[in-house]
């Protein structure tokens, strides 16, 4: 075992319980720098006290000529700095050699939303009077009512859903918040958790160790084998139900939390009342959708500015 390897495991978790990054952001500086480390190691660098400057810079100038895209190389370079940082304060380091490395920042995308209308076809395209159909919408409608992470969406439990209040309790990293539940979303989930989700629960009575998967925090969205679904699940259904509304292929589950965000503002939505309801720790990130001058509480917000808080008549 080389020093890299000592220090790349504390150093992860250094990530999860002092900077309590999410799953996702540590997977990503996991795999950035896994593979910094087998260069260093092929270059006969086997202790980072070996390293200068210019290895880094190298290295950096390697992923552009991969064609990797402006925002992955700065990703990587964001997963360096931290990582040497962190080695110059356990004293194996003296100066941090990613300091040097000047990248031009990422040209910011245009978000891809959807308007209103294809967002309603999308929501009614789930069939409501079978198991899968309950789920689906149930899972469409809370994804695009809340705008949620699709992350806080699956790990959703029974409990953290309130739907005589209307309101669903999030948390990540340690950080609670409250988001207002519509109609729409409330009767979709009524539904399902009446008739939908305990047909999935009992694929998992027949076995106990699945039993305890499904009902351990009581998970709010199950798959056909009684379990928590996973993203990849998620995606497998936007996808199937996209297609036969011929959607953008582009569209993923950001798409309707991207779309809530500009819908809500469009209508009038005060700008810091949706930050809060998103989880943006920035206000900037929330004006990249609108700009809106009113002031409403966060209930008045939601009621008045997004499309499905009512139910339709």
């Amino acid at each position: 075992m080389t020093k890299w390897d000592r220090l790349f495991e504390p150093y992860l978790q250094y990530l999860k319980e002092e900077r309590q990054l999410s799953v996702h952001t540590l997977d990503a500086y996991r795999r950035d720098l896994t593979a910094f480390i087998q260069y260093a190691k092929k270059e006969d660098l086997q202790e980072p006290a070996q390293l200068a400057p210019h290895h880094v810079q190298y290295y950096i100038g390697t992923l552009r000529q991969e064609g990797k895209a402006a925002s992955t190389v700065q990703r990587h370079r964001a997963a360096l700095h931290s990582f040497f940082q962190y080695i110059v304060k356990e004293g194996e380091l003296a100066v941090n050699p990613a300091l040097a490395i000047e990248l031009p920042k990422p040209s910011k995308k245009e978000p891809m939303l959807l308007s209103v209308e294809q967002v309603e076809q999308l929501l009614a395209e789930p069939d409501p009077e079978s198991v899968q159909g309950m789920r689906d919408r149930a899972m469409l409608e809370t994804l695009y009512g809340t705008g949620v992470r699709i992350s806080e969406l699956i790990q959703m439990n029974i409990e953290d859903v309130h739907l005589q209040l209307g309101f669903v309790r999030l948390e990540l990293n340690r950080k609670e918040r409250i988001v207002p539940l519509g109609q729409e979303a409330i009767e979709a989930l009524q539904l399902y958790l009446q008739h939908g989700r305990p047909e999935y629960a009992r694929h998992a009575e027949v076995d106990s160790e699945l039993r305890e998967t499904a009902s351990h925090g009581q998970a709010l969205f199950l798959n056909s084998r009684g379990q928590r679904i996973t993203r990849q699940g998620f995606w497998k259904l936007l996808k199937k139900h996209a297609e036969v509304l011929s959607l953008p292929a582009s569209l993923t589950p950001h798409t309707l939390r991207q779309s809530f965000a500009a819908h809500m503002l469009q209508n009038g939505a005060d700008v810091r009342a949706v930050q809060e309801m998103l989880g943006h720790a920035d206000p900037a990130t929330t004006q990249r959708y609108a700009i809106s001058p009113k002031k409403l509480s966060m209930k008045e917000v939601y009621t008045q500015a997004h499309p499905r808080a009512r139910k339709s008549t």
